[in-house]
């Protein structure tokens, strides 16, 4: 079935680690502070993985409920994959799409992201977009998901993730989002940056998309169907 395997390709973004006593909140006392890592970090890898796959599903359960409610009922787990430019990234179970059971989702995280210190507001802001991923995946039919197949164009998938990016901030996660884009700037190969400030909203670009929805609430609709492609569309659109 290469075709089958061709339409669900990745729904990427890049992502962080995890603190010791961070597992309870996303809502930091000092969303500055960097995150450490997990229980264990000294021990073994295994044991370090574990870890923070047990505090990333902490977080993730605090998302849903606070932020998130219309995923109360999703089926949703937390995986690893491993990359040399991607942290986190959002997929849904092929097995089960093909045979038509009930869908599920998966959050899936790079272990190397346990070895870094990225801010601990810009992994609660990553996995809020990795969230409004499922959010967008689950309120598709199982046809509509075909058309995932356009993730294949550059363009297409900009347009996917900028749009991701804004129902985050829209949700008030932007701060978390420019500090994770400084972060994550620096933690990726020189040669794979071109990609993420194509794809990703830059933390200029969210700047000002918060301040401009903070006088004009109703751009969040238009964006979502218009898309900014660069910080000067963004400075162009009307109401």
């Amino acid at each position: 079935m290469p075709i089958a395997i061709l339409l669900f390709l990745p729904v990427c973004a890049s992502s962080q680690a995890i603190p010791s006593g961070f597992a309870e909140t996303c809502s930091p006392k000092d969303p500055g502070e960097s995150l450490g890592s997990p229980p264990g970090y000294a021990k073994t890898d295994r044991i370090r993985k574990d870890a923070g796959l047990d505090v990333i599903e902490t977080l993730i359960h605090g998302l849903r409920s606070e932020s998130f409610p219309e995923l109360a009922h999703v089926d949703l787990g937390v995986r690893t994959f491993h990359s040399e430019a991607d942290y986190f990234r959002t997929r849904f179970s092929l097995s089960r799409f093909v045979l038509l059971l009930r869908m599920r989702y998966y959050v899936e995280i790079n272990p190397a992201l346990f070895q870094r210190q990225p801010p601990s507001e810009g992994v609660c802001a990553i996995l809020a977009h990795e969230l409004s991923h499922v959010v967008s995946l689950s309120h598709r039919n199982r046809i509509h998901r075909f058309g995932l197949v356009r993730l294949m164009s550059k363009r297409y998938t900009a347009k996917f993730e900028r749009r991701t990016d804004l129902e985050a901030i829209h949700r008030g996660y932007g701060d978390g989002l420019k500090s994770y884009r400084v972060w994550v700037y620096a933690h990726v190969p020189t040669n794979k940056l071109p990609a993420k400030l194509r794809n990703y909203f830059s933390p200029d670009e969210i700047s000002d998309i918060q301040m401009k929805l903070q006088d004009h609430p109703d751009l969040f609709v238009y964006w979502t169907k218009h898309v900014p492609e660069n910080l000067k569309q963004i400075e162009k659109s009307l109401r």
